[in-house]
């Protein structure tokens, strides 16, 4: 498939005026330097990336967990979505976690920020798995952590506005 055809598809149900991108796109040679470590479904991220180096949703946005639940789990989420960070903010962002406690840092060790809600809380992207999660701050790590989609193709992919 061609790019432009693969970035439309994370974006299926978004229209143009319902988000921003932050920066200008980076080379994939920019992303793999600034992001060198692998986990699965890293094509898509570096396919999101080449076209859009972050995005805001101004008038917010929302995931659902639904479509993901296994067929005995009848409990979802719907967590709100303010941005997709910019490469460069993900790697300040890390850092900065890492400072809030052992336990977070250790977290932080396999996990990449990514993204957030409105009240400051993150969704990261599990190494190697690619999974997403999801961090409630208010609940900590053990509390607070949501598991929202397999992959970030997944995680793109129900992305609704408001």
């Amino acid at each position: 498939k061609h790019r432009i055809e693969m970035v439309v598809e994370f974006f299926k149900k978004i229209n143009k005026d319902d988000y921003k991108a932050l920066k200008i796109s980076l080379t994939e040679n920019q992303i793999e330097n600034l992001m060198p470590f692998y986990f699965e479904g890293k094509e898509e991220f570096i396919l999101f990336y080449l076209t859009f180096n972050g995005v805001y949703f101004p008038k917010g946005a929302k995931i659902s967990t639904e479509s993901f639940l296994d067929v005995d789990e009848d409990e979802y989420y719907e967590l709100e979505l303010e941005y997709i960070y910019d490469i460069e903010y993900i790697l300040e962002i890390r850092e900065a976690i890492k400072e809030q406690s052992e336990e977070v840092k250790k977290f932080a060790e396999t996990h990449i920020p990514f993204a957030r809600n409105a009240g400051g809380n993150d969704f990261f992207i599990e190494i190697p798995t690619g999974k997403i999660k999801y961090v409630s701050w208010e609940y900590g790590i053990e509390d607070g952590l949501i598991e929202v989609a397999p992959s970030f193709k997944d995680f793109c992919g129900v992305i609704e506005p408001w």
